[in-house]
């Protein structure tokens, strides 16, 4: 119980002696508006999404413990302080000056100092990243206060509950440091996340106006070809033309068709006529100058067919009106020729031959005439053909040029589409990405609360707590006896009292002396005498012969007449006689108990001797693993007193060992805890008597809980 006390005071004072020079800390925050969860865009109010959100806050709180943030911010104090000429108050304490000149050589100070501040960062900046293990590479990988990675473990940023806020914190020794660490660390975080949002969207911008040139190069390509076809062909309008061409060509079939049928009806209308007047009007019809106007007739209504068929809009008007004036003048000059005829005959029918020839003449005409048509129609029947079989491949290779454009077109449009998105997002990115100081960091003035006495006072718990363990422990794993509680439990027997151990106080074992006494007269019945008491143990060296002198002193002290016996073992290798168990009385006379002779009468008279003269026999037996107990010639026993170490284990052969004997000699001992531990002895005793402090005292009654215990009444 001491040490429950000793160690953790000694802790608690070890701490609070290597606190005295404990240097003071400052502390500085700053508070951040981000609008990650609640604010604004192009398109409206951001619409809360939590995992977004976390997401958001996740990634700004990793970018200001970033160690490449740190050690900007690392980099950048160095140069300041590196382009100051001389100590300034309101930038560090004079210690932190003093301290910082010492850390880098003046010459690498003035290899750096450049005539600006912003050229002395970049000198830093690029002196660390020369190579690994310079002077400045030292510092900040070092655990320096101001400067390094180690003292950036310091700064602590946390979202203000489900807030837009960001919170940061940072401790240190000098408060000038303290809050132009937190005014770094904000710029460079600033900038990082700025350069980060605004570098994803500025790549997608990138991309999208690369591609949408590729498009319009592509598209303004296929349009050129589409030009160059349309002037290739004579194109105007594909569709109109086709439409044009397909109109006229039914048109001029069904004329063809309608022609076929005049020329076939005035055909057959001559042959008839043609018989009808056979054999009279031969000679006539073969006349040459008849055949030559026929001819020239027919000739002359060729030309003004083809005149009419190929020239529609009447630019050869006045050619075809000299052709129909020439053919008017021929058909009266051939009707003249056939009036001369006309005279001779009348046909077979005896229809006058006049009227015959002239409808022969009329049907002639019709025929001719409808030849001539038939002629020129065949040959723009042709031109049709050739028309067609022009257009037909245009169709399909146009349709081809007009999907490409279409397709070109579309894709254009799209990167236009996706390319006015990524600059909205990147406007919006910008807008967004602006995160705002709502409380800048402020000059701590005072410093933190020491946490001296919080560590001396975790330093005495912890002690504290470390011996209580290791006691427990102790307790756990310690299988013996070690106090009366246990012992109870283990041992199959009622607890008659303890003793300690002897190197304790005098006066301790006084009390504990008389505590015993008091404890054995409250057990034993002495109405009857003599009260015969076999004191018994398990194995050696248990203390038997200690408490047996003991109880015989502090008894005879009390006027009782008290006897000691001991039973020897006699047992030995070397005889054939089985004598294990003898008894020493005060004359040295020897009775052997397991001797094969009748002993009664010998153990009357000397228990009738006895029982004159004594009020309790004390016997010590030897230990039970040792000798063997024979039914019937073991003492008669008023009472058993079994004697245990509390230092040691009760194990399942002292169990057996104690059954035995309580079953041969029918006695169930009690037992007497021995050499027990102050701490439990004092239970069962009372308190160590010595002169104690006060402090001492009170420490006492707080180990054991007794708050309230008090000597005597007041």
């Amino acid at each position: 119980m001491l040490w429950l006390l000793l160690i953790p005071t000694v802790l608690a004072a070890t701490i609070y002696y290597f606190t005295r020079n404990e240097k003071k800390v400052y502390a500085s925050e700053s508070t951040i508006y981000t609008g990650l969860a609640s604010g604004y865009s192009l398109n409206g109010t951001i619409k809360a999404d939590f995992y977004t959100t976390s997401n958001a806050f996740d990634n700004l709180l990793s970018l200001i413990e970033s160690r490449e943030t740190k050690q900007d911010v690392a980099v950048n104090l160095i140069a300041e302080h590196i382009f100051m000429k001389k100590h300034d108050p309101a930038a560090m304490t004079w210690a932190a000056y003093d301290e910082f000149q010492k850390l880098i050589p003046n010459e690498i100070k003035q290899e750096l100092l450049k005539p600006t501040l912003a050229e002395t960062r970049l000198a830093v900046a690029d002196y660390m990243q020369k190579k690994e293990g310079n002077v400045i590479y030292k510092i900040i990988y070092s655990s320096n206060p101001f400067y390094s990675l180690d003292a950036y473990k310091s700064i602590k940023a946390n979202r203000i509950s489900n807030s837009d806020l960001i919170k940061i914190t940072y401790e240190t020794n000098d408060p000038f440091i303290c809050k132009r660490t937190l005014e770094l660390l904000e710029e460079s975080f600033m900038n990082k996340n700025r350069q980060l949002r605004e570098g994803q969207t500025g790549s997608v911008v990138s991309y999208f106006e690369n591609e949408a040139k590729k498009a319009y190069s592509k598209l303004d390509s296929s349009e050129k070809n589409f030009l160059d076809f349309n002037k290739n062909n004579d194109i105007i309008n594909y569709y109109e033309q086709t439409k044009a061409v397909a109109g006229e060509r039914e048109d001029l079939y069904a004329l063809n068709h309608n022609l076929e049928m005049d020329k076939m009806s005035s055909k057959s209308s001559l042959e008839k006529v043609n018989d009808n007047i056979k054999g009279r009007v031969n000679q006539t019809f073969y006349n040459e100058d008849i055949v030559k106007e026929r001819e020239k007739l027919s000739n002359i209504y060729n030309r003004i067919a083809l005149g009419e068929m190929v020239n529609t809009d009447g630019s050869n008007k006045k050619q075809i009106d000299s052709l129909k004036s020439l053919a008017a003048r021929t058909e009266s000059s051939l009707k003249v020729t056939i009036d001369k005829l006309y005279t001779e005959s009348n046909t077979p029918n005896g229809i006058p031959t006049k009227n015959v020839l002239d409808e022969w003449l009329k049907t002639t005409l019709a025929y001719e005439q409808s030849k001539a048509k038939l002629t020129v129609m065949d040959k723009r029947k042709k031109e049709f053909e050739e028309e067609y079989r022009k257009f037909a491949p245009l169709g399909a290779m146009l349709k081809k040029i007009e999907r490409e454009i279409g397709v070109s077109e579309q894709e254009y449009l799209e990167l236009l589409h996706g390319l006015s998105v990524a600059r909205l997002t990147q406007q919006n990115t910008e807008l967004t990405s602006k995160l705002k100081i709502v409380d800048a960091p402020y000059l701590p003035l005072k410093p933190n609360t020491s946490k001296r006495i919080v560590l001396v006072i975790v330093g005495f718990l912890v002690g504290f707590v470390l011996v209580l363990g290791v006691i427990l422990a102790n307790a756990l794993i310690n299988k013996t006896l070690l106090e009366p509680l246990r012992a109870r439990k283990t041992v199959d027997a009622q607890l008659m009292g303890i003793y300690p151990l002897l190197n304790q106080n005098p006066s301790f074992i006084k009390k504990a002396n008389l505590r015993l006494l008091q404890q054995f007269l409250g057990t034993i019945d002495s109405k009857d005498k003599p009260v015969v008491i076999g004191v018994i143990s398990v194995q050696k060296g248990e203390g038997k012969t200690t408490i047996i002198n003991l109880l015989e002193r502090e008894l005879t002290n009390l006027s009782y007449r008290v006897e000691k016996q001991l039973l020897l073992d006699n047992t030995t290798t070397e005889t054939t006689t089985y004598m294990p168990l003898t008894i020493n009385e005060p004359n040295n006379k020897l009775i052997g108990l397991s001797m094969p002779i009748n002993l009664d009468k010998q153990l009357i008279e000397r228990d009738k001797r006895l029982s004159e003269a004594k009020d309790f026999v004390l016997m010590e037996f030897p230990s039970l693993d040792d000798v063997v107990l024979k039914p019937g010639l073991f003492p008669q026993l008023n009472y058993a007193i079994l004697l245990c170490r509390a230092n040691r284990v009760w194990s399942r052969v002292d169990k057996e060992l104690l059954s035995i004997f309580a079953k041969t000699t029918g006695n169930k001992p009690y037992f007497i805890l021995n050499g027990v531990d102050t701490d439990f002895a004092e239970e069962y005793i009372g308190e160590v008597p010595k002169s104690r402090t006060f402090v001492r005292t009170i420490l006492k009654r707080l180990a054991k809980f007794e708050f309230g215990n008090r000597k005597k009444i007041r």
